[in-house]
């Protein structure tokens, strides 16, 4: 595989990628790799059937819930810093070594409370299996150092390495899990897959470093600390309407067989939000660089023109899934796996209003403005609280409907926050 890399090399080139051929690459990678989550949740649910899939679900949603929240501010701090420090021609160099550290702080941080945690539940976590709470764990772990790789990538705008990231990673855990669930391994082929798959995506794409700039500035612990703690809100927010709700199915009630079956629909519901997340999240290294160059009215003409995509890509969402999301399960998971539009339409719904708020987020931590973005964030869950409170439907209808309700919520809050420093600005 690595000699295979290796011929792979010149396509993917060092040189920097502007904003728009950086979005294409990305987007094209992440339909690349989003088209791979399909096959290796399609082969789970079919090969582990409603109750071997729900524990997977679980383990998905808490992986990529937790994996989200860790990550993300290293990622964020790395791609914004280093274009913005490249555009003022100051040394990036600090940054890599500061993140690093406060990486090294959170996963130390993060593997006390696990264990912490599995020992003081009465029941433990996921159960009391010790395997599972190991491999929720170790796969968390081992996207550290990917989600690194990508804040690199994303501030050298190196975006064909950061694609190649993407769909190696995607690939190598449907093949992973494919082969050892057609060997028998059950619900732990999938788990060993996404524990692997980020560590061989890692070690295969690796930046090409350019020179940086010759002006020294300290970048200390504590300012990367600064920059990502409202990045890392965000996302403890963001992630709980994202990736929370199979986790709160059966809080509310519910069996692990419908926990699964709210994955599955989510999945389905927000793919084009698989492509278009890892894009948005790319453009903050842009939206650093063209605040720096162009001023805070470049800002806010960058931030419009993402938006009003978001928003288009948004409302086909939720009409694709209106027409075609009931046969789409049906072909997608089999069996077992049958869910309707009062289901499917809200979900498509919060990922397409998810992805505004990933806009309206890079415009605000691009200002500077990252707890603002985290207020809008927090808007959304009294909103969603009082939903789930007063609906009387099944525990799967209701944790779709009430989250959707507090990430509209959520925007509406986002977007009047932004409009207010905008206009504080030209005050």
């Amino acid at each position: 595989m690595r000699a295979a890399f290796r011929m792979m090399r010149p396509l993917l080139g060092a040189s920097p990628q502007g904003a728009s051929a950086g979005t294409a690459y990305v987007a094209i990678s992440f339909a690349a790799s989003g088209a791979l989550t399909y096959v290796f949740q399609s082969l789970s649910a079919r090969l582990l059937g409603p109750a071997g899939y729900g524990q997977l679900a679980l383990l998905w949603s808490a992986t990529f819930l937790t994996v989200q929240v860790l990550w993300i501010g290293a990622s964020q701090t790395l791609g914004s810093h280093i274009a913005g420090r490249e555009a003022r021609g100051l040394d990036w160099r600090p940054v890599l070594a500061s993140v690093r550290r406060m990486q090294a702080l959170l996963l130390g941080g993060f593997l006390v409370l696990v264990v912490a945690a599995h020992l003081a539940l009465p029941g433990g976590l996921f159960g009391g299996d010790p395997a599972l709470t190991a491999a929720f764990a170790a796969s968390v772990a081992a996207y550290a150092p990917e989600y690194f790789r990508r804040g690199v990538f994303g501030g050298y705008r190196q975006f064909s390495r950061l694609g190649a990231l993407h769909v190696l990673e995607s690939a190598s855990r449907a093949a992973l899990a494919a082969a050892l669930l057609l060997a028998g391994a059950g619900v732990w082929g999938p788990a060993l897959a996404m524990v692997a798959a980020p560590l061989l995506a890692t070690l295969l794409v690796r930046p090409a470093s350019p020179t940086p700039p010759p002006l020294p500035e300290p970048f200390s612990l504590h300012r990367a600390l600064a920059f990502a703690a409202p990045v890392l809100a965000c996302m403890a927010l963001a992630q709980a309407f994202m990736n929370g709700g199979p986790l709160l199915v059966p809080l509310l009630g519910g069996s692990r067989e419908q926990a699964g079956l709210l994955l599955a629909a989510l999945i389905l519901a927000r793919a084009p939000q698989y492509v278009l997340s890892p894009a948005i999240a790319g453009l903050l290294p842009h939206a650093s660089r063209t605040l720096a160059e162009n001023g805070p009215g470049g800002l806010d003409r960058f931030a419009a023109r993402a938006a009003a995509l978001v928003t288009a890509v948004g409302i086909a969402m939720v009409a694709g899934v209106w027409l075609l999301g009931e046969p789409a399960m049906r072909l997608l998971y089999g069996p077992g796996f049958e869910a309707g539009r009062e289901i499917l339409v809200p979900l498509s719904a919060l990922a397409g209003l998810y992805l505004l708020c990933e806009v309206l987020n890079q415009a605000l931590f691009a200002r500077g403005l990252g707890r603002r973005a985290a207020l809008g964030w927090l808007c959304g869950i009294p909103a969603t609280v009082v939903f789930a409170a007063i609906s009387g439907e099944d525990p799967v209808a209701r944790v779709a409907h009430a989250l959707t309700a507090g990430v509209l919520a959520a925007a509406l809050a986002q977007l009047a926050l932004y409009l207010d420093a905008r206009r504080r600005n030209r005050a």
